[in-house]
């Protein structure tokens, strides 16, 4: 069984580099984890300030100052999400 950094429910920054060299960046919560054969363990995350949710591997993942803006941003009930 393969050993995952964070948990669901854990605020993340996600750096990703383009292949144009941009990275897109910014604070996701985990919604939930996935195992991969090709590029280790696999996370789906969703933005805390918008709707986009994307898969990302965990090393383009990093652990994240918890602000107090992002958990109410997520939390809010104009959201929908909880």
């Amino acid at each position: 069984m393969k050993d995952y950094k964070f948990p669901v429910g854990t605020t993340v920054q996600v750096s990703r580099k383009s292949l144009s060299g941009q990275s897109a960046v910014g604070a996701f919560k985990v919604l939930a984890r996935y195992p991969s054969e090709s590029s280790g363990p696999m996370y789906r995350v969703r933005s805390v300030l918008g709707s986009e949710e994307r898969m990302v591997p965990e090393h383009e993942l990093s652990s994240s100052a918890q602000s107090a803006e992002a958990d109410a941003a997520w939390k809010s009930p104009k959201s929908g999400r909880r």
